[in-house]
């Protein structure tokens, strides 16, 4: 396959401050288009997430410029570009280029990105995946239950109110229910909170506190899984975690990770220490969502995955083709599983509403 051009535009739009972007009013990302000699485009975004990812936007753009300054060029196979894309070093920009450019390899090769994952046109890609959602209040959860969600993801700062998470529990019985502490917790006070979250239906508590990977050698009330402490988390002290029998769960995020190879490995390693691999957004427009979800689709399994739809897709025009209301499912076209859409189509599809540089 060979890359013929790139293009790359940066875009801004406000979000609702609720759900997983409970905080935040506005998203930012810089969306790729590679196209090759055949006029075969493939997509990525790199959407940095202010306060836990550990590169910024302008981080992505440069990496991103500096990549397209190289076309034309040639990649062989996915080991090879997957391999390019890794010398880029704004872990942002990784999962943009190696989204655009595995996206274009699948088009080219009409098979999903999900197949390309798993070893090509023969793999079989495993689905439906179920879904998880993040929820603020009992309403939402019930709302999120009839729609076939049975697994809810609950933000839980410092200075949050925990009988929410008792309300919530009771409004949607039989569910399963994820705390996200996002590393706010006191590392004094942590052990009691989960104390006192121990009598409810929990699968684990996510980033408590910081340094959370030191806990998960420790008998707790309530299991752990770690998220954004895994973009920069030295291999020895993960090898550590992954063996304490408190630890439940990896939380991928291919924007903080540095893109979907990365990911892969670090679900083979959960895997082997019987440790549940989640892949989960970034809070990314549609083609990082839609990256994510192929993601989900390659390591498949039955653990509800953090992809549900989310506050920044609101604004655009545009599906993620594999988000069904509760579960992920093979999108009908090849690659990230939009049917011709280019980077063109894309900042139509966020209309009135982009900011454009």
């Amino acid at each position: 396959m060979r890359i013929a051009s790139i293009a790359a535009r940066t875009i801004r739009w406000s979000i609702a401050s609720r759900g997983a972007a409970r905080g935040r009013t506005e998203r930012a990302a810089v969306v790729l288009e590679v196209r090759t000699e055949a006029g075969v485009v493939g997509l990525g975004e790199a959407a940095p997430l202010p306060g836990l990812s550990p590169d910024t936007l302008d981080d992505a753009a440069r990496a991103i410029a500096a990549f397209a300054a190289r076309a034309p060029f040639a990649i062989a196979d996915r080991e090879a570009l997957s391999t390019f894309a890794a010398t880029t070093a704004a872990p942002a920009a990784r999962f943009a280029i190696e989204a655009a450019l595995l996206d274009a390899l699948a088009r080219q090769r009409q098979i999903s990105l999900a197949q390309l994952l798993r070893g090509g046109a023969a793999a079989v890609t495993p689905g439906p995946v179920p879904l998880a959602a993040v929820v603020d209040d009992p309403e939402a959860a019930r709302d999120a239950f009839a729609a076939g969600i049975r697994c809810f993801k609950i933000k839980l700062g410092a200075d949050d109110d925990p009988g929410r998470v008792a309300a919530i529990a009771a409004a949607v019985p039989g569910a399963r229910l994820r705390i996200d502490a996002n590393r706010s917790w006191p590392r004094a006070e942590a052990l009691a909170r989960l104390v006192a979250l121990a009598d409810l239906p929990i699968d684990y508590v996510e980033e408590p506190c910081a340094e959370a990977h030191r806990l998960a050698g420790e008998p707790l009330a309530c299991r752990i899984a770690l998220d954004e402490s895994l973009a920069v988390l030295p291999p020895d002290e993960l090898d550590a975690a992954l063996r304490g029998p408190a630890l439940a769960a990896l939380v991928l995020k291919p924007t903080l990770l540095g893109g979907l190879s990365a990911a892969v490995r670090l679900a083979a390693l959960a895997r082997r220490a019987g440790v549940a691999a989640i892949v989960s957004h970034g809070l990314e427009g549609p083609v990082g969502t839609a990256a994510s979800a192929e993601l989900a689709l390659a390591l498949g399994g039955d653990h509800p995955v953090g992809l549900a739809a989310h506050a920044a897709l609101d604004g655009f025009r545009l599906a993620v083709p594999q988000l069904a209301a509760d579960h992920v499912h093979p999108a009908a076209a090849p690659g990230l599983g939009f049917d011709e859409l280019d980077l063109a189509g894309v900042v139509t599809a966020l209309g009135a509403r982009a900011d454009l540089r």
